[in-house]
């Protein structure tokens, strides 16, 4: 992890990345997963913030990655209104704390500002929400 002397993710050294990079979400609601890739050499805290809490759930809202590895996140939309919102996972090292909340607090406490990434969350219509049908896959 390269940083500035100060302990601070350099922007062009971001490391953590989301897969898929949006969420698409039925008006009825409905629950996807996303993977957080940390390709740093350290393990990073992770807190995730929400545009829209009545009709998102997330979990976990704190998490951490270590190095060279995946979390899991899962996004639950209910049932309401069609929105585009959007997540931010806000993260920094873990230096010194085994728990990812104190990890951010300790490292905003310290005046440092936590590297973003942020999730499209979108709502579609039915029509456009494919979702493969095994029965129709090729048998060879």
């Amino acid at each position: 992890l390269k940083t500035d002397g100060s302990g601070e993710i350099k922007k062009e050294d971001k490391r953590l990345s989301v897969d898929p990079e949006e969420g698409h979400f039925l008006e009825t609601g409905g629950k996807q997963d996303f993977m957080l890739v940390n390709t740093t050499e350290t393990p990073v805290a992770v807190k995730i913030k929400c545009s829209n809490n009545a009709q998102y759930r997330v979990l976990p809202v704190y998490l951490s990655v270590e190095k060279g590895q995946i979390s899991t996140l899962t996004v639950t939309r209910l049932s309401g209104p069609a929105k585009n919102d959007k997540l931010v996972a806000a993260y920094c090292p873990m230096e010194g704390v085994k728990d990812p909340k104190d990890a951010i607090l300790k490292y905003e406490s310290e005046g440092k500002k936590c590297q973003i990434i942020r999730i499209m969350l979108k709502v579609v219509n039915a029509d456009d929400f494919v979702v493969p049908d095994p029965s129709r896959e090729a048998v060879s």
